[in-house]
């Protein structure tokens, strides 16, 4: 499983320029633009810090040899486990956030919704509680837990819990990702939208729903990690890194996918998918005019109104007509 090491930092990297774009522009479009800077912002912030110390501290442990299985000048394989524990503990921890940011960001949308409010809030509630017993786990593997990296004696939980372990953490993330990847397509049902929005909101469900299949392929892995002999080890090591691999792709995508989901606003920017006439302007809406609209005759732009005029335009056009009389009056001075 040598790819693993090898897969590893392309991805970091890779995941790692996409999210400081994404999440800068998401930044910039809520401060800036729509100024409604909320704690689903506040979140993916978090969120974002919380990966790039995940990407740094699984790099760090890289450079010291995790995972090879030669022994080379500078390599410290008792900081390579070290690190590897710990970024193994950010990513439960920033996993939940960026899930708990995509949903804050589902509740500031189904307002008017109480039956998918309670469901989000119930979610939230879930993955707090399944984020903190994971994260109990990991982080209690061996006690010491210094005993993981090879300093000291003492006892570490079977590698069959630690399999386990990862099971619940990929039926959990499944869960909530389809969850989360469907309620938009259930709140927007019957909604007339431009086609730019249409194809936003596709690409939006199929980045989520990507997430949701790289967990699945994960599962594969960690059943390698459940017939593991030892949890600790050259073999370990790389059965541990093949599923960080999945890891990784899937808390970029989330972050990645909940941050795109606030750039709405730029959407005003592409060319395509606009209802452009001659005398309507241009709308981001439906392309079809319904029928009331054509018999209310031509359209007027609201500047085209004054205050003296406006009440010509209240009827449709042709039904009521309206006469205007006038009366002159002479008187001598």
């Amino acid at each position: 499983m040598a790819w693993a090491r090898d897969s590893l930092p392309p991805a970091i990297y890779t995941f790692l320029a996409l999210n400081t774009i994404a999440v800068g522009l998401r930044v910039y479009v809520r401060t800036c633009i729509s100024k409604s800077f909320g704690y689903d912002d506040y979140a993916m912030v978090v969120a974002f810090g919380g990966f790039v110390t995940l990407c740094s501290l699984t790099l760090v442990s890289l450079a010291n040899g995790y995972g090879d299985p030669e022994t080379r000048p500078g390599y410290n394989i008792s900081e390579a486990v070290r690190f590897f524990v710990a970024s193994t503990i950010s990513y439960v921890i920033v996993l939940y956030v960026a899930k708990l940011s995509v949903a804050l960001v589902l509740l500031r949308i189904a307002v008017t919704s109480k039956g998918v409010r309670t469901l989000l809030i119930c979610s939230i509630v879930g993955l707090t509680i399944w984020t903190t017993v994971t994260t109990f786990i990991v982080a209690f593997q061996c006690v010491p837990l210094s005993v993981a990296w090879g300093e000291g004696t003492g006892t570490c939980l079977p590698a069959a819990v630690l399999a386990n372990t990862g099971y619940s953490i990929s039926a959990m993330d499944i869960a909530s990702s389809f969850l989360y990847a469907g309620l938009p397509a259930y709140l927007l049902k019957g909604v007339q939208l431009s086609v730019r929005v249409k194809a936003s909101i596709i690409i939006l469900l199929g980045l989520g729903v990507a997430s949701s299949v790289v967990t699945i392929i994960r599962l594969k892995y960690l059943v390698d990690v459940g017939n593991l002999h030892s949890p600790t080890g050259i073999e370990a090591a790389n059965a541990y890194l093949t599923t960080f691999v999945y890891s990784i792709t899937e808390v970029g995508l989330t972050l990645f996918t909940g941050s795109l989901a606030a750039l709405r606003p730029l959407l005003k920017l592409v060319p395509f998918g606009q209802t452009t006439g001659k005398d309507y302007g241009t709308y981001g809406a439906s392309t079809k005019q319904s029928k009331v609209r054509e018999e209310m005759g031509n359209g007027m732009k609201l500047q085209d109104f004054n205050d003296a005029e406006s009440q010509d335009f209240i009827v449709p056009k042709g039904r009521v007509q309206k006469t205007v009389q006038y009366e002159v009056k002479y008187s001598d001075v």
